[in-house]
């Protein structure tokens, strides 16, 4: 099923979160020189959001999972020159999966999942036309039981962008990442178009975004986008070794932020989530499951600047 989907999205979009890690989208609203008439809000540099979700019950009718999401983040410059910038900065996410009635070996189990990311940024304008983002982010994806190698994984990223006009720039490149479930390299390829101030469409993989701002201080989105993550955690069949639960979605949904004073902004998301699927892998067993829709909210604060 999230082969499918994850090859629709492909088709569907040519080309931070709590939502799938989309490096496109992040490099639009960082790099580009936004003139003072654009009511599109800047990338977020700081930040702090909590998610809910309704439960959703296995497809084959044996028990449920709910689950829950709390995150924040920040990054500061470290070297600033006219073309060039390198910025730092720290990322946290919690998440609570509670499983009832679940296949074996999850049972009725709870997990209490934590990442920790120190992501690493250089961008470079190339010349009026061209830019490059280069991306270095370790991190460690665990329940913390037993902290070690496997916990680790390094997320890349590559990418150029180029102004085809002042209305539309295209961005290709590739990153590593397990923002999408399971580490796996994939293409950051991607369509912005701006027709006018107040309107932003983007087709950017892995996600599909089109935003209105009516004035200064207010920004509508609807988005499509995968989400998911993975961990590594203690066996729960209680074998030596630990394995991966990883998890995978796709989002639907439409987002609303309001500017509370100065660079500060509240938002609130709320939509559905489709196409879900949990799985445990590196385990001396097979278990992958489908799981029903289910519905999501997700409120918190931004700082813009």
């Amino acid at each position: 099923m999230m082969r499918l989907l994850l090859l629709s999205a492909v088709a569907f979009s040519l080309g931070f979160s709590a939502e799938a890690g989309d490096p496109l989208s992040y490099t639009v609203d960082s790099e580009q020189d936004r003139t003072e008439e654009s009511f599109i809000p800047r990338y977020a540099v700081a930040g702090g959001y909590i998610s809910w979700t309704s439960d959703a019950d296995f497809s084959n009718g044996s028990g449920s999972l709910s689950q829950w999401e709390a995150g924040i983040q920040g990054n500061a410059p470290i070297l600033t020159r006219d073309n060039y910038r390198l910025t730092a900065g720290i990322q946290y996410r919690y998440n609570s999966l509670n499983f009832t009635g679940a296949p074996l070996p999850l049972g009725n189990m709870d997990f209490d999942l934590h990442r920790v990311d120190l992501p690493f940024n250089f961008w470079a304008d190339l010349n009026s036309r061209w830019k490059l983002w280069l991306r270095l982010q370790p991190g460690w994806y665990s329940d913390f039981d037993n902290v070690g190698s496997d916990d680790f994984i390094l997320t890349t990223l590559a990418l150029l962008s180029y102004r085809w006009s002042d209305t539309t720039r295209v961005a290709f490149g590739g990153y590593y990442s397990r923002d999408l479930g399971e580490p796996r390299l994939l293409p950051a390829i991607g369509f912005i178009f701006e027709p006018d101030p107040q309107w932003s469409i983007a087709l950017t993989f892995p996600r599909a975004e089109v935003a209105y701002a009516p004035n200064r201080d207010w920004f509508i989105a609807a988005r499509v986008f995968l989400s998911g993550a993975g961990w590594n955690i203690t066996d729960p069949a209680g074998g030596p070794n630990d394995v991966d639960l990883d998890y995978k979605s796709m989002r639907v949904g439409l987002g609303v932020e309001r500017r509370l004073s100065g660079a500060w902004w509240a938002y609130l998301d709320a939509g559905a989530q489709l196409g879900q699927e949990i799985s445990i892998e590196d385990a001396p067993y097979t278990f992958e499951q489908d799981l029903d829709s289910s519905a999501f909210v997700t409120g918190g604060v931004k700082l813009r600047f």
